[in-house]
Formats: C-alpha cells, structure tokens, sequence
C-alpha cells in the first residue's frame, strides 16, 4: 500500500494525473526525414469536431529537435511536456527552433502562438535556424487576455525580440528553473534586444520567476512600459549574468512586489550617459539595477486614459538578501568611460530616495543586500560583454556576442554549435561564496543546489499552490470548518488573479450580519476565522465576491 501511495504522490507532484491521456509528437518520418511544423500536424490538428482536444498532454520527445517554419496556433489550453532531462544529447531537453520555408526563407514566426493557457515543461527553444540565421521572431507570443502560462525548466537561447511577449492584459506568467542564455543579437543587429519578457503594450496580473537564470541577454530580463501594471511580482533566488540593458525596466508599475535571494551579476552595465542625466532626458533605467519610481496614473499631469490607481502609501516592494556584484573587466570599462558614462548603482538615486521615505512609501523595503562577488566555478567570464559595450560606447554599433564552449566542435557545420543546445550546459553558477538568504539555502537559483532545490519546492506554502509553484488556479470557497461550530470557525478561499474582495455573512432571510473581508487581495490562498459567539444558534450563509465571481454557502452554529 505505501509504495502505491508514494507512486500515486510521485505522479501528482510531477504534473500528471491518472487517466490523462498523452500524445507523445515525432520529430522525425520513418525515414529519418524531419517532420516541419509537427506541432500543427499533431497538436493543433488534434481536436474532435467541436474543436476540443482530444488528448490532455502532449509530449515531445528528449534529444530530438522539432523544426517548424510556421507558428502553430493554440486556441485551447495546451500542456507540451518533456522527460526530465539526463546528462547526454539523448536525454537532452528537445528544441523547437526554426527552420527556411518553401520559399527558402527565414519567417518571423513564433515559436508558439497561444490564444488559450498554455503548460511546457522541459522544452528548448530557439527562433535561430541551425545555418546561423536569425529571426526577429518570438519564442512564444500571448494573443488574449487574461492567460496563464506556466513554464518549467525550459530553456531559450537566440531568440527574438521579445522570447515571451505579452503585450495584453491580465497575464499570469510563472516560471520556475527556466534557463535563458545567449540573448544577443547577431551581426549588424541594431537593437536592444532580445528582452526574456516583452509587455510594453500589455499588463501582468501576476509575474511569478524562481530559481531561474538569465545569463548573456542584451535587453532587459523583464521589459514593462510605466503605464502597464504588475499587479503582483515575486523574483526569488534566481542567478542574473552579463546584462548589458538592466534587470528590468524602471518598478513604475510595479504594485506588491518582492525581489529575494537573488545574484546580479554585471547587470545594467552599459551605464547611462552623464549628458543624458544632466539635461533630463535620462529616465535613469540604466543607472540602478533596481530602479523605482511612482506609478504612472500618480506621476503630475498623468493623462485620464490611465485608469488604475493605487495610492502610492499602498504599494509594496521588498528588496532583500540579494547580491550584486561586477567583475573586473566590467569596473575597467566603467574606469575607461569614466568621463562620459555613470556607473550603475544598486538603487539609483531615485530609487534611494522613494525606500528613504517612509512616509511616503511606507511598505518599501530593503534589508541586507550585499556587494560581494559570489566566485562562480564556470561562466566563460565577461570579455564578450565588455567588447560588446565598448564597440557601442566607440562605434554606435552592435555585435553578436556570448558564451560558445561548442564551437570547438568538428562534427558540427558551422552555426550548428549554436543550434543544437550544448548539453549539460557549460556554465555552473554554484559558487563559493558564503551568503545570508532569507530562507536558509544558498542565494540564487537553486539549481545549482539540488537537495536544496528539492526542499524548496516542498516548503512552498502558505498563500501559494504547490501546483502552479505560485498561484490557485481557479477561484473557490471553500466549505468552512468545523461545521456545525460553536462558535468559531475558519472560511476559505482562492483567488488566481488580483481581485476586489467581499466576504460576508447573511442571516437565512438575506439579512447582512457581518463583513470579514472588503479590500483587493492579490492571488493566494486565504483563510478567515469567524466568531460567532454574539450570534443566536442557527443556519447562516456567508457569500464570497471577487470580481465576477461569486459563490456561498451554509453553515450551522450550534451553541
């Protein structure tokens, strides 16, 4: 019995389900021939004749690589699963990469496109064919609102201007053990790009990144324009490498947000131009790794069009237990331009000011953030990165750059080194530094630390969903326990997105009693204790609103 138990436990905690049904995908014909745009042949093709799916995972298979030339659409939910990963190019995660059309052509096509949510776990991408071409294509592309898109452990690398890009509204985005590397541009490239999340035109209900690495990007990890809000942003023990652009675009938008246990490691290093600083053009992104600023809708002269508000008193940010640090060829280069560019602090002078007040901002703060450099055992050091920002500083100009172990290779044809994901990974960002997290493990991603990665993951509680390592993922009152009571009793509640929260209780006429809950909530699990001991013995209802949702229940007091 205990062995079926554990098997049982074992399937739910990997995210399957006895009696789904699975569709594993072929890469390759009988011939060995590759099977362009299998995933619109097997997946988008695989629906009944009301348009339903007719399988509930679809399973790519290890060490094999899936060409496609065009997007395939989803316009229902979608779950693309991989075996975990081993240590050879037969277990290795599969890739989704591009490939020429008929025409010989490299298209702009995404990856994936999804109007529906959308589940991939160990899945590769990239939107750089195996000859070296590159495409200004997304990896994956967000058509609707209101989409949740779960990633776990997946990997990019060469992708296009944006490799998740979600420019709607009410996204819940959560990633957990995601790899991304090699985000640069290629040869005569003239932008800053890619981002790992692209939402200048869109906002997040929820943005959700653990134990993630991010490592030789151009752009931003994360690009959000000031009037778009995240509603609610979690970055915890991730590992940032070598971003020239910044961590993230200024936290303008940016409503209850927590940065912990993270390593930034030279990050926003191109520097801001001092010029720009003393005129007032700058809008200072640049200049701090975390960089906040009020929102939009609060800021003097704010256009009506901006219809969130929230006082700033209300917002919350907390910055702690992570470490920065840059290396030596990036303080030369910083030394070289000293002239012209500002170094990046850790909070720009704005920023310093906004967690200073605390009257203003009272929910704002930071506690033990270091400056230390955390002595990574293999990373390919930064002479790329450094080359890369003095060409622009000297040129205006852009290169490709990056980390390239494979390019060694003789069995490869030239540009495949790339293409093929080099596999393990060369880096290892375990380190030997010694640092102070909020939760006992080391700081940064822990999948450099395995067993500590394993506990991680099982200690998630409290207001987050084991499943969805963030968030429920439907809303739902609960029956209230004990019941019958005398005299009190405990109501709970999921939220999946931010809502506007009632919580009341009703007397069987309808009569209003009581109201336990009248705010906006952020996603979570919530439980409230009711004391009923002012109230006659009876049958009471109690109602749960939350946006267009609403549901009640009876419950007894027994005295």
């Amino acid at each position: 019995m205990k062995k079926i138990l554990s098997l049982v436990l074992i399937l739910i905690l990997s995210g399957f389900v006895l009696g789904q049904s699975v569709l594993e995908i072929p890469a390759y014909d009988d011939q060995g021939n590759p099977i362009v745009n299998a995933l619109i042949k097997y997946v988008v093709a695989d629906t009944n004749a009301t348009g339903q799916q007719l399988h509930d995972v679809y399973k790519l298979q290890r060490g094999k690589t899936y060409f496609y030339n065009q997007s395939p659409v989803f316009k229902n939910p979608i779950t693309l699963i991989a075996d975990e990963s081993g240590t050879t190019d037969e277990t290795k995660p599969p890739k989704i990469i591009i490939t020429t059309n008929d025409a010989g052509e490299l298209p702009e096509d995404y990856c994936i496109t999804t109007f529906a949510n959308l589940t991939i776990k160990n899945i590769a991408f990239s939107t750089t064919s195996i000859e070296g071409d590159y495409s200004w294509a997304n990896a994956i592309l967000l058509q609707a609102d209101g989409l949740r898109i779960e990633l776990e452990n997946c990997y990019f690398e060469l992708t296009g201007w944006g490799m998740v890009e979600a420019v709607v509204n009410n996204t819940v985005l959560i990633l957990n053990r995601c790899h991304v590397r090699n985000g640069t541009v290629l040869p005569d490239g003239d932008e800053w790009c890619p981002f790992f999340i692209e939402m200048d035109s869109g906002n997040a209900d929820s943005l959700i990144i653990r134990n993630s690495t991010f490592f030789n990007i151009q752009g931003s990890v994360i690009n959000v324009e000031g009037q778009n809000p995240i509603k609610y942003f979690v970055f915890d023990h991730n590992t940032v490498v070598n971003i020239p652009k910044g961590f993230t675009t200024a936290i303008q938008a940016h409503l209850n947000s927590s940065i912990t246990n993270n390593i930034f490691y030279n990050v926003g290093v191109h520097g801001v131009r001092k010029i720009d600083i003393t005129s007032g053009s700058s809008d200072h992104v640049c200049d701090g790794i975390i960089s906040a600023d009020t929102l939009a809708s609060n800021e003097p002269g704010a256009p009506d069009s901006l219809t969130f508000i929230l006082a700033e008193k209300d917002r919350i940010i907390n910055v702690k237990n992570n470490v920065y640090y840059f290396s030596q060829g990036v303080k030369d280069y910083f030394t070289e331009f000293a002239d012209s560019i500002e170094a990046p602090l850790f909070f720009d002078s704005r920023t310093q000011s906004m967690f200073d007040d605390n009257v203003t901002w009272p929910n704002f703060v930071a506690e033990n953030n270091v400056n230390a450099d955390p002595g990574f055992m293999n990373f390919g050091g930064t002479d790329g990165l450094v080359a890369q920002m003095r060409n622009h500083r000297l040129n205006g100009t852009f290169g490709f750059w990056g980390w390239d172990p494979d390019s060694a290779r003789t069995d490869l044809e030239p540009g495949q080194h790339w293409a093929f994901l080099q596999w393990p990974l060369p880096e290892d960002f375990s380190y030997s530094a010694n640092f102070t997290s909020t939760d006992g493990y080391h700081v940064g991603s822990l999948v450099y630390y395995p067993g500590e990665l394993a506990l991680y993951q099982q200690n998630l509680s409290g207001v987050e969903d084991e499943k969805s390592l963030g968030i429920p993922q439907k809303f739902s009152l609960d029956q209230n326990y004990p019941n019958p009571f005398n005299p009190t009793t405990v109501i709970s509640y999921k939220l999946p997105s931010t809502s506007n929260v009632t919580l009341k209780i009703y007397d069987v006429l309808g009569k209003e009693i009581q109201t336990l809950v009248n705010k906006t909530q952020q996603p979570g699990n919530y439980s409230i204790n009711f004391n009923a001991s002012k109230l006659s013995s009876g049958v009471y209802l109690y109602q749960l609103r939350a946006g267009d949702f609403v549901q009640s229940h009876k419950m007894i007091l027994m005295k």
